[in-house]
């Protein structure tokens, strides 16, 4: 992740509205909970390589 994204200078607002499409789509599909916190986890456990 780090190799991939770090050139592109993505800041924590940009994160931030992506964190928001996130959610919208996992509503729009009505992700049960339990996996909803699985998703969310996962892909906040890739934000510190790829946010600068």
């Amino acid at each position: 992740m780090l190799s991939s994204h770090r050139h592109l200078r993505i800041t924590p607002g940009e994160w931030d509205a992506f964190m928001d499409d996130v959610a919208q789509t996992l509503d729009k599909f009505a992700v049960p909970p339990t996996e909803r916190a699985e998703v969310v986890a996962i892909v906040e456990s890739t934000r510190a390589d790829i946010v600068v």
